[in-house]
């Protein structure tokens, strides 16, 4: 099996994932938005917006992660292109130090979170906002460093 078929494989998988990851943020919304938990937990007028713009976030980026997995398989040259990138030593290395998955795992988390903050109080949502940009400000700029680094 050479390189191009495991990396088939992978997005292929990547693909049913982010798929299913679609419905999760959406269940969220949906379930705080019945009446049962209306009833018990007041919603702020103030944070109903930013929690649907972030929901909107979150849904853009799983849609654009979908659009290049499938990209991935009905164009060659793309799929040839990313194979390449895949592979080139210099990006993997930047890759290896600036993207580890527990920080991606946390900012989706975060996010989720902050649609579910919303709805309980507006100093928890507040909270998980500021750390959120912290987060991805952190990750920006080792990012950065280690591209110019290396």
């Amino acid at each position: 099996m050479d390189n191009r078929d495991k990396l088939r494989k992978a997005i292929k998988t990547r693909l049913i994932v982010m798929s299913l990851a679609t419905l999760l943020p959406i269940v969220v919304l949906i379930l705080f938005n019945l009446p049962v938990f209306q009833d018990r937990f007041v919603v702020y007028s103030a944070l109903s917006v930013l929690r649907y713009a972030i929901f909107v976030l979150l849904e853009g980026y799983i849609g654009f992660k979908i659009y290049g997995y499938i990209r991935f398989f009905c164009d060659p040259e793309y799929a040839d292109l990313l194979a390449l990138r895949k592979n080139d030593e210099r990006l993997n290395f930047i890759r290896l130090k600036a993207n580890a998955m527990a920080i991606k795992i946390f900012i989706y988390v975060c996010g989720i979170a902050l649609i579910t903050a919303g709805f309980f109080d507006a100093i928890v949502f507040y909270t998980l906002l500021s750390i959120l940009a912290t987060v991805l400000f952190i990750f920006l700029f080792v990012y950065i460093y280690y591209s110019r680094k290396y």
